[in-house]
């Protein structure tokens, strides 16, 4: 893939860090979210392989006997839902609590995110069209209560 990347992008598309080179994650961004067309380059270089790897793990977990498989596939409406699915389930938030977590969790500035954000379906969009949704605005503990409950529902059935 880092050749790819160095072929679609240049060389400044990865980049060397302890333990090997890797995609220069931020220069991509700052690319790939200012230019429609080259996102969707990216996304055309990526997608394909993770959809691969999901059915691999699919057909895996079907083989090994599972009865639940979960994916987390974080673009799956922006993608054009191409990943098979019994049950769609949208984990979500208020815009602003967004905000704050890739803030937090990846050191992003504010004007990155609310590209990033403008990039996706509006969260209003994937709620109205989910199976189920767990709403994660709270805490930790309201998040699992949620998680939990679903759980108890599933096993049901």
């Amino acid at each position: 893939m880092l050749a790819a990347l160095t072929s679609e992008f240049g060389p400044q598309a990865v980049c060397d860090a302890p333990g090997g080179r890797h995609a220069d994650r931020a220069w991509l961004r700052d690319q790939v979210f200012a230019n429609r067309e080259e996102r969707e380059r990216l996304e055309g270089m990526l997608h394909p392989g993770v959809l691969a790897g999901l059915e691999a793990a699919r057909a895996q977990a079907h083989q090994d006997g599972c009865n639940l498989f979960l994916a987390e596939v974080p673009l799956h409406y922006e993608i054009g839902c191409t990943v098979s699915a019994d049950l769609v389930l949208v984990v979500a938030s208020c815009r602003a609590v967004q905000v704050r977590r890739l803030m937090e969790s990846r050191g992003l500035d504010e004007p990155i995110i609310e590209k990033m954000l403008r990039a996706q379906w509006p969260i209003e969009a994937k709620v109205d069209r989910a199976d189920v949704v767990i709403w994660n605005d709270g805490c930790r503990a309201a998040l699992e209560a949620q998680v939990l409950t679903l759980a108890r529902q599933l096993r049901q059935e």
